[in-house]
């Protein structure tokens, strides 16, 4: 008996000792990596779409739709023109949009990349044919000009060009309006002693040179007053509302990457960068903008408020037609100075200044400046139009009867501010200029008038009849936008 328990036992130990032994398990296999004529094969287009929610279908629509079979995820990318990478989208599917610059091949290529399990990148490129805009949609138009590139400055009302206000406090009552305005400082204040909202650190936001550039490649990038980039990132327009009857604050919004607005910090939190920003009046010429940042109703919100500082055409005739009236500072509106007397700015200022009158001077004490006629230019109600679908500027008296009507054309303008003579405004067959009568002459009307400074708020011109040379007499004019 004793033997037989003796192995039974034997037996059942070896057979937990079998038991025991470890079991290798295998990991899993990683997928082979693939090729690039594989991953081609398994990325579809479903469709092309001239929408993009994708209801509306296109033979060469710029909403491109894909999926990739089997399922995997993928990253669509162009060149920009710098030559850097744009990444459009990234999934396994979804839609993409590739809008090529007016003038463009509408054969478009773009590169499909994926990583594979052993972290290679595999990518194949492609082209699509896509529609090629014949003019620059609304929304890049009203930020970039004609030109598809605007620079845009500080546009300082009051004392303030940006500062804090009440959220969701209603629509703009005017281009200079924020609604719910608490405080503003000037450009200057900001990086002095506002530079706790920038989180202590002067970038070259404080001037109000410094300027930003929106183009229609959908980038924006900002610079110091010296032309140095501080920052560059893509913006986009969504819900734009020409004429801010839109939903909240009427005009849109504006969502960027990399914060490249100026000064792109929200109030009170110590340097935080914002990328949304609602969209509280736009025209060519103001741009006036409020973050979103979760507040709500009231809750303090930051704002900005920008001028065009490059586009002469935008200046001059708006969305096609402008009217200006004379701007008055300190007494006078025209006058005379000393030829290439220095830089003229935003205050206003005349290069150079000696003497100025009032409008209402020009056709009382100063008539013989037009030859003895008093034509009703005379008033601080008097305006000229320029209209840039027909090229014309035209004068008016108070009460809307025309003066003079001419051809105008505007060459060679810069935004530089170091610079006398910014640009030309030369009209043909005389002048619908307000008051174009040359100082001094007798009733010789100007038909070139060398522009001094002009952005969406202000004009200084100066001309030259007699060709003087530096320090000798000229004529000045100064005008403003009419309400």
């Amino acid at each position: 008996m004793k033997k037989i328990l003796y192995f039974a036992i034997a037996a059942v130990t070896g057979l937990v000792i079998a038991s025991c032994q470890p079991t290798v398990l295998e990991s899993p296999k990683a997928d082979a990596p693939i090729a690039a004529n594989t991953l081609q094969s398994a990325f579809v287009i479903d469709g092309q779409y001239a929408d993009a929610a994708c209801t509306v279908p296109q033979a060469d629509g710029n909403y491109i739709k894909y999926h990739t079979s089997p399922a995997r995820t993928v990253q669509i990318s162009t060149v920009k023109a710098d030559g850097s990478k744009n990444v459009l989208v990234t999934g396994a599917s979804g839609v993409f949009n590739i809008t090529p610059r007016r003038g463009q091949d509408s054969n478009q290529p773009f590169t499909v990349s994926t990583i594979n399990q052993d972290a290679s990148v595999v990518s194949f490129d492609t082209s699509v044919n896509v529609y090629v805009p014949a003019d620059l949609a609304p929304e890049v138009k009203v930020l970039t000009g004609e030109s598809g590139s605007k620079a845009w400055k500080w546009y300082t009302v009051d004392g303030a060009c940006w500062g804090n206000a009440g959220f969701n406090a209603g629509k703009a009552a005017s281009p200079t309006d924020i609604p719910g305005k608490w405080w503003g400082c000037t450009p200057e204040q900001l990086e002095t002693d506002q530079i706790s909202h920038s989180g202590g650190t002067a970038y070259g936001y404080g001037d109000p040179d410094a300027y930003m550039i929106f183009n229609e490649d959908g980038e924006c990038i900002s610079y110091k007053a010296d032309g140095t980039q501080i920052a560059k990132g893509s913006y986009t327009f969504k819900d734009y509302n020409p004429s801010g009857s839109g939903s909240g604050y009427g005009y849109g919004k504006i969502e960027t990457t990399d914060a490249p607005i100026l000064f792109p910090f929200d109030i009170n939190t110590g340097g935080n960068r914002t990328n949304v920003f609602h969209v509280v009046y736009v025209d060519p010429n103001v741009l006036a903008l409020i973050s979103d940042k979760g507040a709500s109703d009231w809750g303090e919100c930051t704002w900005w408020r920008f001028k065009n500082a490059s586009d002469a055409d935008a200046a001059l005739a708006g969305n096609g037609q402008r009217a200006w009236t004379w701007n008055t500072i300190d007494g006078a509106t025209w006058g005379n100075a000393g030829y290439n007397g220095g830089f003229a700015d935003a205050s206003g200022s005349i290069p150079g200044f000696w003497w100025g009158c009032t409008p209402e001077q020009l056709e009382t004490e100063q008539l013989s400046h037009s030859g003895g006629v008093a034509y009703g230019y005379g008033s601080d109600d008097a305006y000229m139009v320029f209209d840039s679908a027909n090229g014309t500027v035209t004068s008016y008296k108070a009460d809307g009867t025309q003066i003079e009507s001419s051809p105008y054309e505007v060459s060679d303008f810069v935004m530089k501010t170091n610079v006398f003579k910014k640009g030309t405004i030369t009209t043909t067959g005389g002048s619908g200029i307000l008051f174009p009568f040359a100082i001094n002459k007798g009733g010789a009307v100007t038909t070139e008038y060398e522009i001094v400074y002009l952005d969406g708020t202000l004009m200084t011109l100066i001309g030259n009849y007699a060709g003087s040379t530096d320090w000798g007499e000229c004529t000045w004019w100064r005008f403003k936008p009419k309400n």
